[in-house]
């Protein structure tokens, strides 16, 4: 990783355009079995860093591309192959497909109800024609020299708000009770069987990531510094993933985009959360934005062994005191306003202060929450065409920070259709405002 450093789907709709290649990405979560995942970038040691927490984020990106020869041959061949179940440590045994997502391959050391998961979005993949490509036409990026950073992500012309930009499913996926099994021998000779099942250039790919600790098993030391916690669903879906191409997007704790995986398909999908321009640099977050900078700081130091230098974490003394106060003062606005049956002071003031504090504080990455309360809050104080555009607006939010899928998208629906009908509507007395 950097230190904080698709044709279409086929859908029942006829094939989209070339033209229409990045929109895949976004519509994939339209599939009926999805489910947005919560997403946190973490270590794969016990360290427990770098999380991120959602409330109810390579040279070339491996883009989706329509049907090709290699698509073809996918079809004929059927469904991903597995194979596995022999190599195991305990309950967790090594699966694989070389087939997964049309030929990039994909090894998961799990247990036997995770990988009827991860079969199922294999066969999505398949029944979609997914596949990738290393070619870099008609990308809106480029990987470049950023200075003092490495390389970066570099927009090639301007993006808005909701623009997709990548999609990778992940390499290797481990469960994450894999790595506290006592036998380290065992653990690691399991985690080089996982990457010499994989397809060649996908294993360089997931070995060309950096490793922070040198002395570390060089998969696991990979794996601490890289991968992403997601969850498969039910009682024991957490798992590791490893998506390399992501640590080529540099760490911003005010970024530009934002990122979510598609549960039906594996996918990590990063989408622009404001306006970029041509020639700007793309960034997500690993940091938790709502923590103040020290918090911040002390997680950036332990995963990465040094702090983070982002503008926002640059500021002077007298600018991060202020950004402190604010991420305070909208913490316990969210306290007053989760409750809908508080009766405590809750105004239209109260309401629009919160949604000026995210934007003061530039959290584009993570303003779905707020958008959900405004509405909900606006509703029970009887401003039923307000709740409305804020409704509207948290539905935008949450298909760029949690997918389509999110049932909070639904919940939101329900409120834009029908304000008044809503069990909300006038549920607390106007304490004030206008």
């Amino acid at each position: 990783m950097q230190p904080p450093a698709p044709a279409s789907p086929r859908s029942l709709s006829p094939p989209l355009s070339l033209s229409l290649l990045l929109l895949a990405a976004l519509q994939l979560v339209t599939s009926p079995v999805a489910n947005a995942l919560l997403h946190e970038q973490v270590a794969f040691d016990n360290s427990d860093v770098c999380w991120w927490s959602l409330i109810p984020p390579d040279l070339v990106c491996p883009v989706l591309r329509q049907q090709n020869l290699t698509d073809i041959v996918n079809s004929l061949a059927g469904p991903p192959r597995w194979t596995g179940g022999d190599d195991c440590v305990g309950k967790y045994c090594l699966y694989n497909s070389t087939r997964f997502a049309g030929g990039r391959g994909i090894a998961a050391i799990t247990t036997a109800e995770n990988i009827a998961k991860i079969r199922e979005a294999g066969d999505l993949l398949h029944q979609y024609e997914v596949s990738f490509n290393d070619g870099d036409e008609n990308l809106p990026f480029h990987v470049a020299e950023v200075e003092g950073k490495g390389n970066g992500v570099i927009a090639n012309h301007r993006l808005a708000r909701g623009d997709p930009i990548m999609a990778h499913t992940p390499v290797l996926l481990i469960h994450q009770a894999f790595k506290e099994e006592p036998d380290l021998d065992r653990q690691h000779h399991l985690l080089d069987l996982a990457l010499k099942s994989l397809p060649a250039r996908t294993a360089d790919l997931f070995m060309g990531q950096m490793a922070h600790n040198p002395e570390e098993h060089p998969v696991a030391a990979r794996l601490t510094t890289n991968a992403f916690r997601l969850d498969l669903g039910g009682d024991d879906g957490q798992h590791y993933g490893a998506f390399p191409e992501v640590g080529k997007t540099n760490h911003d704790c005010r970024p530009n985009a934002a990122y979510h995986v598609d549960q039906s398909t594996l996918m990590h999908i990063t989408t622009a959360v404001r306006p970029v321009k041509a020639g700007e640099e793309i960034t997500i977050t690993y940091l938790d934005p709502l923590a103040p900078r020290a918090d911040r700081q002390e997680r950036a130091q332990s995963h990465w062994g040094f702090g983070c230098t982002c503008p926002h974490c640059s500021a002077t003394a007298d600018e991060v005191a202020e950004s402190d106060t604010r991420l305070k003062e909208l913490k316990w606005i969210e306290g007053q306003l989760q409750d809908l049956r508080n009766t405590s002071d809750v105004s239209v003031g109260l309401i629009t202060y919160l949604l000026k504090l995210y934007e003061d504080e530039r959290l584009h990455c993570r303003i779905a929450n707020a958008y959900i309360l405004a509405a909900l809050n606006f509703n029970v104080l009887g401003y039923d065409q307000r709740a409305a555009k804020y409704a509207s607006l948290a539905i935008d939010a949450l298909k760029i920070e949690k997918g389509e899928a999110s049932p909070h998208v639904e919940a939101m629906e329900e409120l834009k259709r029908d304000p008044k009908g809503h069990s909300t509507f006038k549920g607390r007395r106007k304490q004030g405002g206008k």
